[in-house]
């Protein structure tokens, strides 16, 4: 092949170029030069594919006279699909309120018609932590990831929208006297509820998915949650477990199964009760029964785990474990700060270099046994 028609060849092909991150393609159809984005962040996979499968189908719909414009949709069509897609995910039904309302806003607007400044400005509305905002651009990025899959747009709008770090809400765990206040001023299923959950730091979802069957002599086993009338299996891989039963909180099991009228531990009506928000109107008169400072019900697992650690009594990787965090790196994160002083709880009659402790090997004796 003639040097000339190589040229030739090169210039009816479409070319890779990058453009703040992002993969663009250039080439002509009809007479006129195209620059569309791909919407995928340049990196040597994404070349490759545009290389060997996205470029040769452009060239042949160009051949073929096939490059027709997308038709244009509206967010809600796209909404639908992105729904329908996620709802056998464990957080969709915690999560589907706020896809409703980002479905809302969005919904009459076609996708190609959605800028950047559009979804920072909404994002901007809420009145809401930066994390929290996280959920509502998840639900905008998969919805026009959805229309970008069906070619409508030519680039997600949403992705790469970044958000500025917050400082994380300080824990605040209850105090021993406010605990034993607590405990004081409440009464019944409340009361059993609260002494269960201080004394063990279950979740509320695991808590109110315990079942008489769950609760032996010596252990807890955590195999399911409940949230928004919905029963499924805990948070984590992790969070299946077996927890050991603190003499503390046997009164109150032996006083909740009394009160129980069905499976579960905790039931209203003969029915398991079906979200934590049960015990809102409770949980806030108690607060002001015992004029604390406002912390959510929560609290209680952050109120365990810290008692845990300045006890002395536990290792991190048990803790962890009774918790249900896979790794102690959880706990080290957040609750490290807690830990009061437990370095000066050491024993300090040990004796690091008398004859009982293992004897220091010297560099030629560490040589010798990498040699053996």
């Amino acid at each position: 092949m003639s040097e000339l028609s190589v040229v030739a060849k090169r210039k009816n092909m479409a070319t890779i170029c990058s453009r703040d991150g992002i993969l663009y393609l250039d080439y002509r159809f009809n007479s006129k030069r195209i620059k569309r984005s791909t919407g995928l962040k340049d990196t040597k996979a994404n070349r490759k594919r545009l290389e060997q499968d996205i470029i040769p189908e452009l060239m042949i719909k160009i051949k073929m006279g096939d490059l027709r414009k997308p038709e244009n949709k509206k967010f809600a069509y796209y909404y639908e699909k992105y729904v329908k897609l996620h709802e056998s995910d464990k957080s969709f039904h915690n999560r589907i309120n706020i896809y409703k309302k980002v479905n809302e806003f969005f919904q009459n607007m076609y996708v190609s018609e959605i800028k950047v400044l559009c979804v920072k400005e909404y994002l901007a509305t809420l009145n809401l932590r930066n994390s929290s905002k996280q959920d509502y651009l998840g639900c905008i990025k998969g919805t026009l990831d959805i229309a970008l899959d069906d070619e409508a747009v030519t680039r997600n709008v949403a992705f790469g929208i970044p958000f500025k770090r917050e400082t994380k809400a300080p824990i605040t765990p209850f105090s021993m006297d406010e605990v034993s206040l607590m405990l004081e001023k409440s009464e019944g299923m409340f009361r059993n509820y609260l002494a269960i959950a201080l004394n063990t730091g279950l979740r509320s979802g695991e808590l109110l998915g315990l079942m008489h069957s769950d609760i032996l002599e010596d252990r807890i086993t955590i195999k399911r949650s409940v949230s928004k009338g919905r029963v499924t299996t805990p948070k984590t891989l992790g969070s299946i477990r077996d927890i050991p039963m603190f003499e503390a909180i046997k009164p109150y099991i032996e006083s909740q199964k009394k009160l129980s009228q069905s499976l579960y531990l905790f039931d209203y009506d003969k029915v398991f009760i079906q979200d934590a928000s049960f015990f809102k109107r409770r949980w806030h008169q108690l607060v002001i029964d015992c004029n604390m400072e406002y912390r959510k019900l929560y609290t209680t697992r952050h109120t365990f785990i810290t008692a845990m650690l300045n006890s002395g009594q536990f290792k991190i990787m048990e803790i962890a474990a009774i918790v249900g965090h896979t790794s102690p790196e959880m706990i080290m994160k957040n609750y490290a700060g807690f830990i009061k002083d437990n370095h000066l709880k050491v024993n300090t009659n040990i004796s690091l270099f008398n004859e009982s402790c293992p004897k220091m090997v010297t560099v030629s004796q560490y040589k010798d046994i990498k040699r053996a």
